[in-house]
């Protein structure tokens, strides 16, 4: 990906990487080994949401949402948050 900056006091911020994915034993069937690269965009000091997009050597690309969690709420992961929150729960 071509660095990317954004303007000076925009706030905004993106972070870009390159990763190597290795999956698990019992997911390498239908998800081979693959490298990638993916770029994450925030706007503001105190963000709300996030967006992203992200490529792979499997010639597969997609868009990202991401909902940052409050972590002063005492929960670590997304899945403590569905067992106590309707809002949140899964069918």
């Amino acid at each position: 990906m071509p660095p990317s900056v954004p303007p000076e006091n925009s706030g905004s911020a993106e972070i870009g990487f390159l990763y190597d994915n290795t999956p698990r034993a019992e997911h390498r069937h239908r998800s081979p080994r693959h490298e990638g690269a993916c770029r994450i965009s925030v706007a503001g000091l105190n963000p709300r949401a996030a967006t992203g997009h992200y490529y792979t050597s499997r010639f597969t690309a997609g868009d990202m949402d991401f909902t940052p969690l409050n972590r002063s709420t005492g929960y670590g992961t997304f899945a403590e948050v569905q067992g106590v929150d309707p809002e949140y729960a899964t069918s």
